[in-house]
């Protein structure tokens, strides 16, 4: 069913990105998600295409969610399906959608680092892994040890050839696990050589290798990251709430219908 959900979503020209939990998963990155995350180019007629391939799906809502109105995808409100799947041992599966996400700028220049990644569902639309480190600075913690691993693929990939020099301050900026960090400035001049030009607390604890002082300071880095995300949602969950108490989010199990 899933395959087949996808197919309709290329066959239909809808502009779309795989991120978050699944995209992790196809870069190698994390093991499991429950979810499907996807990224929907926020322009009107994307969306009553992309509606439309949900109600041909039967899906259903199935938690707090704003009317499906571009006012709210443009203020970065997520929409929440259950869809049903021919699967026995699993029933439904769950969709969770954005027309816009935080800290990666615009769809466009987003699909402009897309990658087809070969899949069991067909060949999916999935951000490119740069990208997805940015949508994963949440307030989760679970997700920093995620982003060290999406960094670390990273630079397996290039460490077969020169790592230039914008590359190696993409990596030490963005990997939060103290052991991977002094491991790219042990085995590699270019990146003590960048690391040294840096700012980041943690990179100069680590040319002292002070492990303790490093693991400190990228937990107050993560920290800092948690709080820009509540701060971020904080605007978004107002406005859910006020929608509640005027009784206007989508009742679970609805069919999902583009408002204009």
């Amino acid at each position: 069913m899933i395959k087949k959900f996808f197919l309709h979503l290329t066959r239909n020209n809808i502009k779309y990105l795989l991120i978050s939990g699944q995209a992790t998963v196809l870069y190698g990155a994390a093991t499991f998600s429950e979810d499907i995350d996807l990224w929907i180019s926020p322009e009107p007629e994307n969306w009553k295409k992309f509606i439309d391939c949900l109600r041909k799906s039967k899906a259903k809502i199935y938690k707090v969610t704003p009317p499906i109105k571009f006012d709210f995808i443009q203020n970065g409100h997520g929409y929440h399906f259950e869809v049903p799947s021919t699967e026995q041992e699993d029933p439904i599966w769950f969709l969770d959608v954005m027309g816009v996400v935080p800290r990666v700028g615009s769809f466009q220049a987003a699909y402009k680092n897309v990658n087809f990644c070969k899949t069991e569902w067909g060949k999916i639309a999935t951000i490119g892994l740069r990208d997805l480190v940015q949508i994963k600075k949440t307030r989760r913690l679970t997700d920093y040890p995620i982003i060290s691993n999406l960094v670390r693929q990273e630079y397996e990939k290039m460490r077969a050839s020169v790592i230039k020099d914008e590359d190696w301050v993409w990596i030490l900026t963005n990997s939060f696990e103290t052991e991977d960090i002094l491991f790219y400035l042990k085995n590699h001049r270019d990146a003590r050589k960048v690391c040294k030009k840096l700012s980041r607390k943690c990179l100069k604890y680590a040319l002292q290798n002070n492990f303790s002082s490093v693991s400190n300071a990228i937990a107050l880095e993560i920290e800092k990251f948690r709080q820009q995300d509540r701060i971020y949602w904080q605007i978004i969950i107002a406005e859910l709430k006020a929608l509640n108490r005027k009784g206007k989010l989508l009742s679970v199990g609805s069919t999902p219908v583009w408002t204009f």
